[in-house]
């Protein structure tokens, strides 16, 4: 029975680590006056540090640096200097609520994380 709920207790401490990973592909979409903006963030980890790029498909932009980015679970930021652009986020159920902000202007942004293939 002891066996039994520790292999339990780590599968559950697996599972809530991997929904709080920031690593991989995440995208959403900006509603700008009557436009749709893709936007996608590929974000990668090396030991402790995150670094990512950004592309806005329907605006053809894409690898576009973004200059930092800062984790401390569950709250996410994106600095995009190139395009004067910022993201700031909380990690929420497995997705990124926030606002994206550029050139004084604000909106909201939810990302979702891509199941990419390998």
């Amino acid at each position: 029975m002891k066996t039994l709920l520790l292999v339990i207790g780590f599968m559950v401490f697996a599972v809530i680590g991997y929904g709080q990973e920031l690593k991989g592909q995440w995208s959403g979409t900006l509603h700008v006056q009557n436009v749709d903006l893709r936007v996608v963030f590929h974000v990668t980890k090396t030991d402790t540090v995150y670094k990512a790029t950004m592309d806005s498909p329907d605006q053809q932009a894409k690898d576009i640096v973004v200059n930092s980015v800062v984790f401390k679970h569950p709250e996410v930021r994106f600095e995009i200097a190139t395009i004067g652009g910022l993201y700031e986020g909380r990690m929420v159920d497995g997705r990124i609520v926030g606002k994206w902000m550029q050139s004084g202007i604000t909106l909201p942004l939810e990302l979702v994380k891509d199941v990419v293939k390998e």
